[in-house]
């Protein structure tokens, strides 16, 4: 028996959240085991170190006592950055039209704060978008929600790569998801995935455009969502 083929080949089975949590405890043993010193930046007198794995469950319970935000990704924990003045009164902006919108409606929209919580195969994930529509109330939990039909994240400097590529790919995953939209928050322009498109990116630009939620049958401007966000006029279309 070799122990080591052994190890690499149950290694090779774990998924990447998993691995990295293996990784995370081999350091910890080394360092109670061969005394192993570690220079790390140092924390603010109020931050806590985050919590290791944690179940979802776990999690959700954990996130009820703490003023922080954080998502869950597979047991593994990832803490939420502020955002930025630009981000709110996008986010703001578009809860607004949607609320007036499904006022009276089955569906409710949510903006930054509330949960949607996913199981999608054998991956478990809690996001936390930035605005969101549900229509089903039937699922719903008081804590989270775990059917979206429309999620829309509005994008930061630290959060882009997740948002194009991780998020943008575990949504489409989810069966009562019709519509994933992107915000930037650079220029007027909304970047819009439908499942009926077969997620074919669907870009809205210039301040003289209009974006469709056809999810929830709501054409917007996109004076209104942005507006208040730029001073005087707003970028070019081709600005960066």
């Amino acid at each position: 028996m070799n122990k080591f083929a052994d190890i690499r080949r149950a290694l090779g089975r774990l998924t990447d959240a998993e691995r990295k949590e293996v990784i995370a405890w081999l350091e910890r043993l080394g360092e109670r085991v061969f005394g192993v010193d570690r220079v790390e930046e140092p924390q603010a007198a109020y931050a806590a170190p985050l919590p290791g794995y944690m179940t979802r469950e776990e999690f959700l319970d954990f996130q009820e006592r703490s003023f922080t935000m954080y998502e869950y990704i597979n047991g593994i924990i990832r803490d939420m950055s502020g955002p930025s003045v630009a981000h709110c009164l996008i986010t703001q902006n578009i809860h607004r039209a949607l609320d007036s919108h499904l006022r009276g409606g089955s569906c409710q929209p949510f903006c930054t704060g509330g949960s949607v919580n996913l199981t999608l195969g054998n991956d478990e994930i809690v996001y936390h978008p930035d605005v969101y529509v549900s229509c089903d109330r039937s699922v719903w939990d008081k804590r989270w929600v775990p059917n979206p039909k429309l999620v829309v994240e509005v994008l930061s400097p630290s959060t882009q790569h997740l948002d194009r590529r991780e998020k943008a790919a575990n949504y489409r995953r989810v069966a009562s998801l019709d519509e994933y939209v992107i915000a930037s928050q650079k220029r007027p322009e909304l970047t819009i995935h439908r499942r009926a498109e077969h997620w074919q990116p669907d870009v809205v630009m210039g301040a003289r455009a209009t974006a469709e939620f056809r999810s929830v049958g709501l054409s917007v401007p996109l004076t209104e969502i942005y507006d208040g966000v730029f001073s005087g006029s707003p970028p070019s279309d081709t600005e960066v």
